[in-house]
């Protein structure tokens, strides 16, 4: 089994934490906190005593995206309240029962984690068990005062949280969203040219080959989590104005990629068989192997080219037609010996289809 080299682990553990979003978060979870631990005393209701939860909520309630901060940080407080409930409600009351503390214990994790499974409270119900048993441990004989200083003071700080993330420069990354959809498109096309490659030279199939499908295949799932976390950067963004085009060419973008993705697939298994197929026994078999070769061959490097235009450059709608040609030429080959032998041609005419499919999905974007 192959091994990572620790320090490479390392080296790209410290790539990640060193970028500029990164960063940025990093420093406004400071200015937050101590913005939050500054202003606490002010809060009304709240015992002096559990102000450092004040700070803890601002880092609860940090998040990458506005949206995701103002949205994680309703879910936990409702989660912080059912919590209480269960802690006052169910725990202290067994223990004023006279139900032995450790069972009482135990009953209240156990009945925290069972609402824990409540999906729809989002990261809140993570927060359930933790607050039931502090309410239970810490509270104590002062329960109710605990219950609402924690509440209020929690509350607090992620309303600091929301309120730093908004004023503070509010990442958009619609950009660079853009930008990742256009190296997946790249990476797109030069795999359809090292089909057409391996093609030409019988070496269809390969494991260099499926390698590079599947990491192409594992790119398109990270940059489709980048475009939906641009989308969710625009939320209650005022830097999102202006903006809304780009997101709705993203997500367009990220789907035409996708269906290309899973034709070009399909074209590469299609391939892979055709490399498999005996000769049939006709005289003019070997030559019209080599046509059809050649004439395919062609097609996938109009087709990738094609792939590889950005939207709205110049040439583009050449190199669609040229696209359209080429396979059309190919069609025309087909067409022509299909008659006397049918399934000859079958995988042929089966990787024409994946490859109209690709121009079809490149289609709006340069026409």
């Amino acid at each position: 089994m192959r091994t990572i080299p620790i320090r490479a682990t390392l080296g790209s553990s410290w790539r990640e934490i060193a970028t500029r979003p990164r960063l940025l978060l990093a420093a406004k979870a400071a200015v937050a906190a101590s913005a939050a631990w500054l202003l606490v005393p002010l809060v009304p209701f709240a015992d002096a005593k559990y102000e450092y939860y004040a700070p803890v909520g601002v880092v609860i309630s940090m998040y990458p995206t506005l949206a995701r901060s103002a949205w994680s940080g309703l879910q936990t407080l409702i989660g912080l309240a059912i919590g209480i409930a269960v802690g006052l409600g169910l725990g202290i009351e067994m223990l004023i029962l006279g139900v032995p503390s450790v069972v009482v214990v135990g009953v209240v994790a156990g009945v925290g984690m069972l609402l824990g499974a409540l999906r729809v409270l989002g990261v809140g119900r993570d927060w359930i068990a933790i607050t039931a048993l502090f309410v239970l441990l810490v509270g104590g004989g002062g329960a109710d005062d605990y219950s609402l200083s924690y509440l209020i003071n929690l509350g607090f700080g992620m309303a600091i949280g929301v309120a730093v993330n908004l004023l503070v420069f509010p990442p958009l990354s619609l950009r660079k969203a853009s930008e990742r959809l256009s190296t997946l498109r790249d990476m797109v096309a030069g795999h359809l040219r090292d089909l057409a490659d391996a093609f030409t030279h019988g070496a269809q199939g390969s494991e260099q080959l499926d390698v590079a499908m599947d990491r192409l295949v594992a790119t398109a799932d990270a940059v489709r989590t980048e475009v939906r976390e641009a989308n969710e950067s625009g939320k209650g963004n005022p830097r999102g104005r202006g903006h809304r085009g780009q997101d709705e060419e993203n997500y367009g973008r990220m789907r035409a990629l996708e269906r290309t993705i899973f034709f070009v697939r399909d074209l590469a298994d299609v391939l892979a068989t055709l490399e498999h197929v005996e000769t049939v026994a006709d005289p003019s078999a070997d030559d019209f192997s080599a046509l059809a070769r050649r004439d395919l061959a062609t097609a996938i490097e109009r087709t990738a080219d094609l792939v590889a235009t950005p939207k709205g450059s110049e040439g583009s709608e050449d190199r669609l037609i040229a696209a359209d040609n080429a396979v059309e030429l190919l069609v025309h080959s087909l067409d022509e010996h299909a008659a006397g032998q049918p399934s000859a041609v079958a995988n042929d005419l089966a990787a024409t289809v994946a490859l109209r499919r690709i121009i079809e999905a490149s289609r709006p974007f340069v026409e």
